[in-house]
């Protein structure tokens, strides 16, 4: 057995935290990674893996075996990946993730205009709402909207994001149009997964007539005259700027954040990672609604 075999099984299995998962990333049996992690065990006379019918936990000779397995395996990969680059080409495989509107819509139109000319290339991208963990779920680069928390990771603005409070002429010339935060209570106002909104001098938490994890139901709801939502620029510029749609309340919208590329800062000098993150830039450039 290559001791690379080791090393890989390990960190698919810690990244992946589960068999079943390491052997789906690897291309192999489950059967065939458990082998290679009982020989690595052997091999060092150490338990780096405790493993019951339920969980799987890594032992502190796994947590420092894996440290410096990823550091090998990062550092081979772009040793290959200079190679390719130097050839003209790039290859291995990305895990890309970004949120689930916004990956379908942009991101995952520009890894596939990646992957055509780049034919040696893999991509994983899982679409999530949730902020993954880059590390712990083995992810190569995300795409984050909004502001960022402080973070080791990182992170080059890809684009402008801006929000907006907007509804329907025809739910206004219904209701009113809203002058002040105050005449929100009068209003039917529609709520993604947070409880507010963000304004200029902070929250703004109106009362929420409907409430939706989808943006996309989000941007139906107000098209169809059901209240007053905030969208950021991608979904609602467009209908702004036919007039199916009326900003309200701009001196209240906060100031304008961002869409962000984060990558750990092992895969900095990554070609293939540097080469996407410049694509993803021109694509956005050129689809995201100015």
């Amino acid at each position: 057995m290559s001791r690379f075999d080791g090393m890989e099984a390990l960190v698919a299995v810690v990244e992946q935290r589960s068999l079943s998962g390491a052997a789906l990333a690897l291309g192999v049996s489950v059967a065939h990674v458990s082998r290679q992690l009982k020989a690595l065990e052997q091999r060092l006379g150490s338990q780096l893996i405790k493993r019951s019918t339920r969980q799987l936990n890594v032992t502190d000779s796994g947590e420092l075996y894996y440290r410096h397995a990823r550091a090998l395996l990062d550092g081979l990969a772009q040793a290959e990946d200079a190679v390719a680059t130097l050839e003209g080409r790039l290859q291995g495989r990305l895990r890309v993730t970004a949120a689930t509107a916004f990956g379908e819509r942009y991101v995952a139109p520009a890894l596939m205009d990646f992957l055509a000319l780049h034919p040696a290339l893999k991509v994983d991208l899982i679409l999530s709402n949730a902020n993954l963990d880059l590390v712990a779920d083995g992810i190569d680069l995300a795409i984050r909207l909004g502001r960022l928390e402080d973070s080791s990771l990182i992170a080059r603005k890809l684009a402008p994001r801006r929000l907006y409070i907007c509804a329907s002429p025809a739910y206004l010339q219904r209701a009113g149009v809203p002058a002040s935060l105050n005449d929100l209570k009068e209003h039917s106002c529609l709520l993604g997964t947070q409880d507010h909104w963000l304004g200029k001098g902070g929250p703004i938490r109106p009362d929420a007539r409907l409430r939706m994890n989808s943006g996309e139901l989000l941007l139906k709801a107000a098209l169809d005259g059901l209240g007053l939502v905030q969208l950021p620029d991608y979904y609602v510029l467009e209908h702004l700027q036919s007039g199916a749609l009326v900003e309200v309340l701009a001196e209240l919208r906060p100031p304008d954040s961002a869409v962000w590329a984060l990558y750990p800062a092992r895969l900095q000098q990554a070609p293939r990672v540097a080469r996407l993150v410049e694509h993803l830039q021109a694509h956005l450039d050129q689809h995201l609604p100015r």
